[in-house]
């Protein structure tokens, strides 16, 4: 079984209130290794963590909201970033991606030496650091967040 994303826009208004940003769904794919960059989800790959996974924010939109409750049981490792936190990550740090195939099997961890070295910015790929480009334009990163969760 698949798992999967669901992520969110918010931003904080003047009054203090976030807002619920139509029409921008980020990571919206199936990426076991961004999932893994994010929240340590499905990380055969080992990656960095940006985060552990902190739950629902505060003053999470009614919209988002909405949606988490929808999902009801089937909605697990509910986490949230600050656009700022997205930004000033160090993608060009290494990282030794242990993702491989053996017999077959596409979904298993290998050791330390089966791995390959790359950057995170080329683990996460162009399409990632075009997602944070686009959540970039919505507004101030310290006014922008993130939340996501998944489902299996």
């Amino acid at each position: 079984m698949g798992c999967d994303i669901h992520a969110y826009v918010e931003r904080l208004n003047d009054a203090g209130k976030w807002e619920f940003v139509e029409d921008a769904d980020p990571f919206d794919c199936r990426s076991y290794g961004i999932f893994g960059f994010l929240a340590d989800v499905r990380n055969y790959s080992c990656s960095p963590v940006i985060a552990e996974p902190r739950g629902l924010p505060d003053g999470l939109s009614a919209e988002a909201q909405d949606e988490y409750d929808r999902w009801d049981t089937d909605a697990h490792t509910a986490s949230w970033l600050l656009l700022s936190e997205l930004v000033a990550y160090d993608y060009d740090q290494p990282m030794n991606d242990r993702r491989i195939t053996r017999n077959g099997d596409g979904g298993v961890t290998g050791t330390p030496e089966e791995g390959t070295v790359m950057t995170v910015r080329d683990f996460l790929g162009e399409w990632y650091m075009r997602e944070i480009e686009r959540l970039a334009a919505i507004g101030e990163p310290e006014r922008v967040r993130v939340t996501f969760w998944f489902d299996n």
